[in-house]
């Protein structure tokens, strides 16, 4: 899948600057983790396509366990080539309400820009899934379908409201 956005995996995840990139430990690129993959695919399955809870639970295991198997696995998404990254800017104006130090948004208060890197658009990530067991390979053609809906529609990663992360096929 191609980003048709800028993507940025991994921002709300501890990190020395407070609003980093994910980097694979291995590779030194950014990427997905196969549980974020999962938690989106997961998220479209029963919010936009009423899935019952039979084969909610099937495919992804049951939703109470923080690490619980379903009859998919879902992969980390890497890049297919070297990552062209962006430099964007969030500039919130209301840091002291934001911060709970008022209790009220002022307007004299000081906009604080906040400088951070994005995956540009036009990159490449390869999203793999494989069954469980051999007699899973069925959920695979539905997972697909509801990857690829996921990631054109709602998005992976941080500030998916404001339209980063979507991804199409190329």
């Amino acid at each position: 899948m191609k980003t048709t956005s800028r993507f940025i995996p991994g921002m709300g995840r501890p990190h020395p600057v407070e609003n980093g990139v994910n980097w694979h430990p291995t590779l030194g690129v950014p990427f997905l983790p196969g549980s974020s993959v999962k938690g989106v695919v997961r998220a479209w399955a029963e919010s936009y396509n009423k899935v019952d809870e039979k084969t909610i639970t099937r495919i992804f295991g049951p939703k109470e366990l923080e690490k619980s198997a379903g009859s998919v696995i879902f992969f980390d998404a890497l890049p297919t080539r070297h990552v062209r990254l962006a430099m964007d800017i969030m500039t919130p104006h209301h840091s002291n309400y934001y911060q709970g130090k008022t209790k009220n948004p002022h307007e004299w208060e000081t906009p604080n820009p906040i400088p951070f890197l994005a995956v540009d658009e036009g990159q490449t990530f390869v999203f793999a899934i494989a069954p469980r067991r051999l007699q899973d390979q069925e959920d695979l053609v539905q997972v697909e379908h509801w990857l690829k809906e996921a990631l054109e529609t709602m998005g992976a990663g941080a500030k998916t409201a404001v339209g980063y992360g979507r991804f199409k096929k190329p």
